[in-house]
């Protein structure tokens, strides 16, 4: 009997550790700026806002990570805030594939929040149409963007936030 509840001590505490650090941070992402429908070959601009905040606790090793979807373009990354930076990295071949943005934060202090925006473009298909080229409702404009970060030396990820779509309205590209 000893054993059964040491057992649910521990676990309990375990389950506590990890409610703490899981809800140290959160990580939204918006668009603040463009056109939730457009229509299909029409080069269309977006503002992507990230913000991560620290709840209560002072985080370590901030990292946030995403993608852009590969039928954008131009990635414009506003300055960063002080003592961050930022990097993209185009993935696949070619001009095609997602283009991976990786923002370096390092010290989160305790409630205190960052934001950083990104303006993107729609690009050219290699058949030199503007893209969309096809209507699509609820198209993503991103994969979804995540958190790692260290608090009293465990390392702990956020969960994904959802992809921010828009319509593509109209008649497809030949």
């Amino acid at each position: 009997m000893r054993k059964f509840i040491g057992f649910l001590i521990l676990t309990f505490c375990m389950l506590a550790l990890l409610s703490v650090g899981a809800s140290a941070v959160t990580l939204e992402t918006e668009i603040t700026a463009g056109e939730s429908s457009v229509n299909v070959g029409i080069e269309s601009v977006w503002t992507i806002t990230i913000t991560i905040c620290s709840e209560g606790e002072d985080l370590e090793g901030v990292v946030v990570q995403g993608g852009i979807g590969a039928d954008l373009d131009e990635i414009l990354i506003s300055t960063p805030p002080i003592g961050t930076t930022v990097s993209q990295e185009k993935k696949g071949k070619g001009k095609m594939g997602a283009t991976m943005i990786t923002w370096y934060i390092g010290t989160l202090a305790k409630d205190n929040c960052l934001t950083l925006q990104l303006t993107v473009t729609t690009g050219l298909n290699p058949k030199g149409y503007q893209e969309f080229t096809s209507a699509e409702e609820g198209h993503e404009l991103d994969g979804g963007f995540s958190a790692t970060y260290w608090h009293e030396g465990i390392e702990y990820e956020t969960p994904e936030t959802e992809p921010l779509t828009v319509d593509v309205v109209g008649e497809e590209e030949d």
